[in-house]
């Protein structure tokens, strides 16, 4: 007994981790399995039995150590009962101590423990109240998650165990008591029981466990995604989706960016930097911002994109510049020196800008098709500057190619500078001059003779207009297709007859506020322009009969309004419905009609916009 040989092999307790309940398994090993516990059958009484500890499972610190005299069974639960009447094999369902009431604690427990002879000890008593289930008991040990098949269910090893478990309680018994009597035979002998503890609150702190570790485990990746290291001050980024993005798409979607909004791009990262200076985004330049240096600006960029020529910035097409209070003629001088192939230019509301840069424009970018002035009331004319007029010797290399020109706005325009514009920009075919409050009928008189080609006119609020100048307008013919003279309040039925006879192919025409137009310019207007599609007849004399007229020979109409026409009446606005039926957009504010009218529009036109001031049509 004194030597190592001669001791006996110390049974085991083991835990089973899967299933959560608590089992009894007579498992006998020299070593005990790392993470588990076991549980040993002693069928000496005055032997005693001490929990085994793993350092490695997270159990061993709330097991207490525990001796009883009477009883040869042991579980997590907690000692046997004192009662010798009980069965050797019942089980005690006390809860477990806390690590702290247990005097064998203070120090570190050793792996595996011998059995005791000493003098059997009184069992701990506990008051079920006191005792907690801790929460570290309920975690199970790392090397505790194991598979059924390497570990095997408690009943199956049970079973396996208990020939093993017999004939090695029996060879311990003997060495310890040689005057024992022979063990009973296997089959007298008692089976084992598998009793199993079935702990919700287990199960409940087990689910609430493992959603805390699934958190710290993303919470933790998203810390190594995005970390500063101790050796580099700089952020280490995880690779976004918009890095998986091709530098053609990138390009397409910074197309929709104006030109500062590109330059603070430029500023994110070194492949921005590149893809935003791409030759295609930079055709045009937009800067629309009142706080911008735009002269600085203008010089910069056209300096930057000069790529392969140092003095030229040729892949600039498109120029906008509108609602830049800052730029002056030196902005101007800059793109008419830079920008050769420049062919649309808009600078609305510039009103540092004057005749002379604006004639380095249109002389040294000889591509210029579109030039908007809108709200610059220092232009007066358009023209080229004296050096290229004394150069040009033809009559072609005095000519401007503008196609559209907008100078709306432009109080100061006169008729000798409208004379100017006619002479060297024959081209046109768009001309807006709405408010140009100086023109008259000799404006248009030089217009009509010099652009002969010209589709659309707007001379809307231009009071000075006169049946004269409309009749003169009448002369550029079937090219005509778009006229406006609202508000000109000159404009009686002589001119509007003469405009209709001649200019057949019109689409739209405005006559809102020229209250001398009445059902006779109506009747021709019918007759002669029966392709009409937008017609406009605000506050004009027109009455059911010229409406019934109008709506009779001209189906195609799709835009009709009638506001403030005090004559109109439910008759002639019901025969505009069931005749026209493509309106898309009807205009009755300010007219006597009733309900009986608004529902017959909306029954024959399904698709039309209505525009009323009743508030009883619904």
């Amino acid at each position: 007994m004194g030597s190592a040989s001669t001791k006996p092999r110390q049974p085991l307790v083991q835990f089973s981790a899967e299933s959560a309940d608590f089992a009894i398994i007579s498992s006998w090993s020299s070593k005990p399995s790392p993470g588990r516990f076991h549980v040993i059958s002693v069928p000496n009484p005055s032997m005693t039995v001490e929990s085994a500890h793993d350092s490695s499972s997270g159990f061993a610190s709330d097991v207490p150590s525990y001796t009883y005299s009477g009883t040869n069974m042991s579980t997590f639960k907690g000692g046997m009962r004192s009662d010798a009447s009980d069965s050797p094999f019942e089980l005690n369902s006390r809860k477990y101590s806390d690590a702290s009431d247990s005097p064998c604690e203070t120090s570190p427990r050793k792996a595996h423990r011998n059995f005791t002879s000493s003098t059997p000890k009184q069992p701990n008593h506990y008051n079920a109240h006191d005792l907690n289930m801790h929460y570290r008991m309920s975690t199970p040990s790392p090397l505790s998650y194991r598979s059924s098949s390497s570990m095997g269910t408690p009943s199956s090893l049970s079973q396996k165990s208990q020939k093993s478990q017999y004939s090695h309680s029996n060879t311990s018994s003997q060495r310890h008591h040689p005057h024992q009597h022979p063990p009973q035979t296997p089959s007298s002998y008692p089976q084992t029981p598998v009793i199993s503890y079935k702990n919700p609150a287990y199960e409940y702190q087990l689910d609430k466990h493992m959603e805390q570790i699934q958190y710290n485990i993303k919470r933790i990746e998203l810390q190594e995604d995005c970390h500063v290291t101790k050796q580099s001050k700089y952020r280490h980024h995880k690779p976004s989706l918009f890095d998986l993005i091709t530098d053609d798409v990138i390009v397409k979607i910074f197309s929709h960016l104006s030109s500062d909004q590109l330059c603070r791009a430029s500023r994110v990262c070194q492949r921005w930097y590149r893809v935003v200076w791409d030759p295609l985004l930079w055709k045009r330049i937009v800067i629309n911002s009142e706080r911008i240096n735009v002269d600085k600006a203008v010089k910069y960029l056209t300096k930057r994109l000069s790529y392969n020529t140092p003095t030229v910035c040729v892949i600039v097409e498109k120029i906008n510049l509108n609602g830049c209070e800052k730029l002056t003629d030196k902005g101007l001088h800059t793109i008419a020196k830079r920008c050769p192939e420049l062919r649309h230019l808009e600078i609305q509301g510039c009103s540092n800008v004057t005749n002379h840069s604006l004639f380095e424009v249109v002389s040294y970018c000889v591509n210029l098709e579109h030039l908007d002035v809108t709200g610059c009331p220092c232009i007066t004319r358009i023209s080229l500057t004296p050096q290229i007029m004394q150069q040009a010797t033809a009559h072609h290399l005095r000519q401007i190619y503008l196609r559209t020109l907008d100078m709306t706005d432009c109080y100061a325009l006169e008729d000798e500078g409208l004379q100017v514009i006619a002479t060297h920009c024959s081209q046109l075919q768009f001309l807006y001059l709405r408010r140009c409050v100086r023109i008259g009928d000799a404006g248009l008189q030089y217009i009509a003779y010099y652009c002969s080609g010209l589709k659309e006119l707007s001379i809307s609020d231009c009071k000075k207009v006169t049946d004269f100048g409309v009749c003169e307008l009448a002369k550029i013919g079937t090219n005509l297709r778009y006229l406006s003279v609202a508000k000109c309040d000159k404009i009686s039925d002589v001119g509007i007859i003469q405009l209709c006879k001649h200019c057949t192919k019109l689409r739209y025409l405005n006559l809102r506020g020229c209250e001398a137009v009445s059902d006779d310019s109506m009747d021709v207007l019918a007759r002669h322009c029966s392709k009409i599609k937008s017609l406009d007849i605000g506050k004009c004399d027109v009455t059911d009969e010229g409406l019934c007229v109008l709506a009779q020979n001209c189906p195609q109409l799709k835009k009709l309004s009638l506001k403030s026409c005090d004559a109109i009446t439910d008759a002639g606005v019901k025969f505009v419905a069931k005749s026209c039926r493509q309106l898309q957009q009807f205009n009755i504010q300010d007219c006597h009609l009733t309900v009986d009218a608004y529902r017959t529009i909306k029954k024959y036109c399904k698709k039309c916009f209505i525009e009323h001031t009743n508030p009883g049509f619904y």
